[in-house]
């Protein structure tokens, strides 16, 4: 005799009574996470995201985006004050000119007065196939577009996006290093030592979270404050390639950069561009990449009339003890640049040399 409908009913209940339970447990677990999602936050900031609603906080008269040479490399508060009460440094580190144009959008409801882009020759390299950080910022739209024009990065690109997704619904998944950083600091103190590299990490990554959420975007690297590229060098080591320079070639990267143009002009934002400096030795390692980079730079100035600062370290003044690596300047040279600028900023309202720009540059033998 075959069992009832209702034996079988009561069969099925029994089976699935155990998996429903670990899945509402689950549930339970993930809403805990989420609830606690500051402090998870705080041992691992999402950078991208925390530095974007730090700057869409509060209007901002003066709005510095770029990648990491600007996070290391300008002070807002040296550039604060008369018509730029509220500064904001949005340097995403590893971004592209791709990710700080999406940056912008976001970050900025209320366009600025005044928006410097201190850009980098790596920023328009198309050689960095995988936008960082691409779900952070950019929409499915974009992400198409991505994978359509650069279909060598395509299951990249829909990985990390689907990957996002998943974040957003999935606490456990997405705060998991932030969990983890947590727990070490707790571990460390029952049983101090036990995890130096963890705390370590955990220790600075608070700092750096701590920096970014309390102040106007200057949270520098902690490596990166005291480091100095001449001490590195007179111990002889070698000079490291940087890969973001490897294999150059402009297009899609320098397209967003158009888009930045045309959305300040659209907003009655002022643009400057202004061209961070690097070490000598970086410039040797790369003169194609440089020299194409520069030939970039000339044809935005000429062609949309785009104001550029060429702020070359002969002309801020400052040398190898500037630096903390060929390309990201520490504390000293930070603040050199960010006062340098300053004085630039107000000149703009005084009469200026011809080609001034243009004549101090080539004087310093570099840039064009």
């Amino acid at each position: 005799m075959p069992p009832l409908p209702e034996t079988k009913f009561r069969t099925l209940r029994q089976r699935l009574r155990t998996p429903i339970r670990v899945l509402i447990g689950l549930l339970i677990l993930d809403v805990g996470v989420w609830a606690l999602a500051d402090v998870w936050q705080r041992h691992s900031p999402d950078d991208y995201a925390m530095r974007v609603a730090g700057c869409k906080r509060h209007p901002q008269d003066l709005v510095i985006v770029g990648g990491s040479p600007v996070s290391e490399g300008i002070v807002p508060d040296e550039l604060r004050g008369g018509e730029f009460p509220n500064v904001y440094a949005l340097g995403l580190p590893g971004g592209t000119t791709t990710e700080f144009y999406h940056a912008i959008l976001r970050s900025c409801p209320t366009p600025p007065k005044l928006l410097i882009y201190g850009i980098t020759a790596s920023d328009i390299n198309d050689s960095r196939n995988e936008p960082h950080g691409p779900a952070s910022l950019m929409t499915l739209s974009d992400i198409c577009e991505w994978a359509t024009t650069r279909p060598e990065s395509r299951e990249w690109v829909v990985r990390q996006y689907l990957l996002a997704k998943a974040s957003r619904s999935w606490s456990l998944f997405r705060y998991r290093h932030g969990i983890r950083m947590w727990a070490a600091l707790q571990a460390d103190a029952f049983a101090p030592g036990a995890a130096p590299e963890a705390v370590r990490e955990a220790r600075e990554l608070r700092h750096y979270a701590d920096a970014i959420q309390s102040g106007n975007g200057y949270a520098p690297a902690a490596g990166f404050v005291s480091r100095r590229h001449d001490v590195n060098k007179q111990t002889g080591a070698e000079l490291s390639p940087f890969a973001f320079l490897n294999k150059y070639k402009t297009g899609s990267h320098l397209k967003y950069l158009h888009k930045i143009i045309d959305w300040s002009n659209a907003n009655d934002t002022q643009l400057i561009l202004l061209d961070m400096p690097v070490t000598s030795d970086l410039e040797a390692q790369y003169p194609q990449a440089f020299a194409e980079y520069w030939q970039r730079l000339s044809e935005l100035e000429q062609q949309r009339g785009v104001t550029i600062i060429r702020a070359h370290r002969d002309i801020v003044g400052i040398t190898d003890a500037g630096f903390a690596d060929t390309i990201h300047l520490n504390g000293v040279g930070a603040k050199v640049l960010s006062q340098w600028l300053r004085h630039r900023l107000d000149e703009r309202h005084q009469p200026s040399e011809p080609n001034d720009d243009r004549v101090r540059a080539q004087a310093g033998g570099s840039r064009p």
